[in-house]
């Protein structure tokens, strides 16, 4: 009896020591409504946009999105179109810019126009805005009562802060500046540009001094903020400029010209051949092309001027006189007038009343009738004086 039984206790051993070392069970997954629930996967994640071309002349390819929130609206003039698209660094720097000065200030609420089309490509009233690197950010406006307060549309505003469309409107120096400042100070998106009108990024800069901004963030302000050349003086909204990420080959820094057919001054012409190396002997010369020559102008005879002209006329109208006086035998009460010298022209007495010279007769008299006998006055000056 006792060998069965130590038989019995070390066959139970046995049985009982491999689900020992092998450990507790593998848990079943759980069933919810007679299905195997699915391993949840990480969201796949969109590829980050690409800037292809120049801000003038280029395409977006991806991108992100700018989206409305209670510290940013999309200005509702420029809403048509869903022209919010750009690189990943532009959205976010706006978002991270609103969201500053709303810290800063409670009411603000930043006004946010065009960025570029889904794609990228030509946008209205637009040079630029086609590769997802540019952005038109509104001014905060404000009243009399310094509560902000917002227009459909961008408003221009003078350099003393007022608008001309807009009466009662005030730039606010304050809320636009903090805007400045977080964009100046942003790293990641490498800003390149804000355009503004001259008299606007003057008064910015005078408040930054006033309020006592670090010099650096002014000093980035000053560097960054600028007004355009041959466009817009942009005294209604800041347009901000980012550069190239890092990595695209295809995304071109400066903006460059349109193509064009080429015009006639555009044409290339002939050039004289390069000298030839050393040791080499000269191809032979090769010969422009004939120019076109135009017919010589014929040359024509010029005759006395108009001075001489009328000094000659003088003098034959004072010697005709002259030989008159004699004819008639009158002495004149004083002595006769001397004929101008040569080379100088008589003096006449000019008076402000209106000559009231009798009309000269359409009859030829004999003075008339000798100068017109004289011919050429050179005869007369050579003959002395007219005999009637």
């Amino acid at each position: 009896m006792p060998r069965f039984t130590f038989r019995l206790v070390a066959l139970a051993a046995l049985l009982v020591a491999p689900a020992a070392v092998a450990g507790p069970p593998a848990k079943k997954p759980a069933q919810h409504g007679g299905r195997t629930a699915k391993r949840e996967l990480p969201a796949r994640r969109n590829p980050p946009g690409r800037s292809i071309g120049s801000p003038t002349d280029g395409h977006l390819v991806g991108g992100a999105h700018l989206n409305e929130s209670p510290y940013l609206r999309i200005v509702p003039f420029y809403a048509p179109g869903d022209a919010r698209w750009g690189l990943e660094p532009l959205v976010s720097m706006i978002d991270n810019a609103a969201r500053a000065v709303r810290k800063q200030f409670p009411d603000a609420v930043l006004s946010v126009g065009h960025l570029s089309r889904p794609g990228g490509g030509e946008i209205d009233r637009h040079a630029s805005h086609e590769s997802g690197r540019d952005a038109d950010i509104g001014f905060y406006v404000k009243n009399h009562k310094g509560k902000p307060i917002y227009a459909d549309h961008f408003v221009p505003f003078r350099g003393d802060g007022t608008a001309a469309t807009w009466p009662g409107a005030q730039f606010d120096d304050a809320r636009n500046w903090a805007l400045v400042a977080s964009i100046a100070g942003n790293a990641q998106a490498r800003v390149t540009y804000i355009f503004i009108a001259s008299p606007l990024r003057a008064r910015l800069l005078q408040y930054a001094a006033k309020i006592g901004a670090p010099a650096a963030i002014r000093a980035r302000a000053a560097e960054l903020m600028a007004q355009p050349r041959g466009s817009l003086p942009h005294d209604d909204h800041f347009h901000v400029r980012i550069a190239c990420p890092p990595g695209m080959d295809k995304c071109v820094e400066r903006p460059v010209a349109r193509k064009r057919p080429p015009a006639a001054s555009d044409r290339p012409r002939w050039r004289a051949p390069a000298p030839p190396p050393a040791g080499k002997s000269a191809p032979a010369r090769a010969e422009p092309p004939p120019r076109r020559r135009s017919p010589p102008r014929p040359r024509l005879r010029r005759g006395p001027s108009r001075a001489r002209r009328s000094r000659s006329r003088a003098r034959a109208t004072a010697s005709c006189r002259a030989s008159r006086r004699s004819s008639r035998g009158s002495t004149p009460s004083s002595s006769p007038r001397r004929s101008p010298a040569r080379g100088r022209r008589p003096r006449r007495r000019r008076s402000r009343r209106r000559s009231r010279r009798p009309r000269r007769s359409t009859t030829p008299t004999a003075c008339s009738r000798t100068l017109a006998e004289a011919g050429p006055l050179t005869r007369a000056r050579r003959s002395g004086t007219l005999v009637p």
